[in-house]
């Protein structure tokens, strides 16, 4: 008989995940244009992860990041913010939050992580970093008249968010899941956020995650073996294996589909992870390779020597003047590839180089420079790149 109640139980709180997964993903699309569906599936399995947090031994960091201002990052915390179990909004932190997380065990959400750190910079990344794995250590200090050692708990989940993949140290980097955003064109619309109008909604979803505390009884362990055999090839990554294996874990509560998909988001987006790059450089690299693309209409390629050339010419720009000389192809790629923008081997003349489409700025250039296409250029018999060609025999 008691096993047929928590049979019944765990059916009724199977269809209860089911259905929260899916009003909370309804409900991000509403305000919120992701990059892939990859971003919001991880966010659904996030939020409702900070409501299980007692079961887990790792917490998945969240990084939201965007190359610019007004793309929607400060709306999607909100969201995170009002969702999640326990939340702190904060802009700004001191090292005595190892202090408020040791007593409130919150859900941590820093905005414009960006601005601050400032002196205290280091203490703050230490106790951040420490902070994603339960037994990974705590802030050891004296405490009291008798000057006692206390060890202070600095697990907990935390989202940060700033301009740029450079916002945050590369030791949180790697222990975050990257969330980048991008600025929504005019012709892409979202329904704007209004707090009192969205209360009753709200709360609505908050009833629904409040009884997540009540599942520890049910948990069923036996799904981290399961779900480490389905992952563990196309994640070999230790750490990161343990910092999505929380968000696995809930996704297993919901349809095998759902699971799957939760499968390929976290590997996607962990996989997806770059080399960081400066925020104000890489938008005047664009910029600059904007304006050469304008004195050179009609045309479909640049090699990246003759950009590089372009870019180190041009008089109105720092980055002449950049390395005391101008910027390589290194950096070049870098500051592109935080548009998605990215060199192909093609064949030039007689010789075959390195080089870039012009067609692939187009829409960077659209929502981060605001310029509009008058007319896109027709792509048709384009030259297939050397590696398409290789590919067709």
């Amino acid at each position: 008989m008691i096993e047929f109640e928590r049979l019944s139980k765990v059916t009724q709180y199977r269809e209860d995940f089911i259905e929260l997964f899916r009003q909370l993903e309804n409900y991000l699309d509403q305000f919120i244009i992701f990059k892939s569906e990859d971003q919001r599936t991880v966010l659904v399995n996030w939020i409702v992860h900070t409501h299980l947090i007692h079961l887990f031994s790792a917490t998945p960091y969240l990084h939201i990041y965007s190359a610019e201002l007004r793309c929607g990052k400060t709306l999607l915390m909100n969201l995170l913010h009002q969702l999640s179990r326990k939340s702190i909004s904060t802009i700004n932190i001191t090292e005595a939050i190892f202090r408020y997380i040791n007593k409130a065990e919150p859900t941590l959400i820093i905005d414009e992580v960006d601005r601050f750190f400032g002196e205290e910079k280091f203490a703050i990344e230490g106790i951040l970093n420490a902070g994603f794995i339960r037994y990974g250590g705590g802030v050891l200090r004296t405490v009291g008249n008798a000057h006692e050692p206390e060890e202070f708990e600095v697990f907990c989940p935390k989202v940060f968010s700033g301009i740029g993949k450079s916002a945050i140290a590369n030791t949180l980097r790697d222990r975050s899941i990257p969330i980048q955003l991008e600025r929504k064109l005019p012709d892409e619309e979202v329904k704007r956020y209004r707090h009192r109008r969205e209360l009753q909604v709200m709360e609505e979803i908050k009833l629904m995650l409040e009884p997540l505390q009540e599942l520890s009884e049910l948990w069923d362990d036996s799904q981290e073996d399961y779900i480490y055999e389905l992952v563990k090839d196309e994640i070999e990554d230790d750490r990161a294996l343990d910092i999505i294996e929380p968000l696995l874990l809930v996704a297993s509560m919901g349809t095998p589909e759902w699971l799957f998909k939760t499968i390929n988001a976290c590997t996607n987006l962990m996989n997806s992870r770059e080399e960081i790059e400066d925020k104000s450089f890489h938008k005047e690299v664009l910029r600059v390779c904007n304006q050469i693309r304008m004195l050179n209409v009609g045309q479909k390629y640049i090699s990246t020597e003759d950009l590089l050339k372009e870019i180190n010419n041009t008089k109105d720009s720092y980055l002449a003047h950049y390395n005391n000389w101008g910027i390589d192809a290194s950096q070049l790629a870098k500051a592109l590839g935080e548009y998605n923008i990215k060199a192909s081997t093609r064949r030039f003349d007689s010789t075959t180089r390195k080089g870039y489409r012009w067609s692939d700025f187009a829409e960077p250039c659209r929502r981060y420079l605001g310029e509009v296409e008058e007319e896109e250029v027709e792509q048709v018999n384009e030259e297939p790149t050397v590696e398409e060609q290789v590919e067709l025999f």
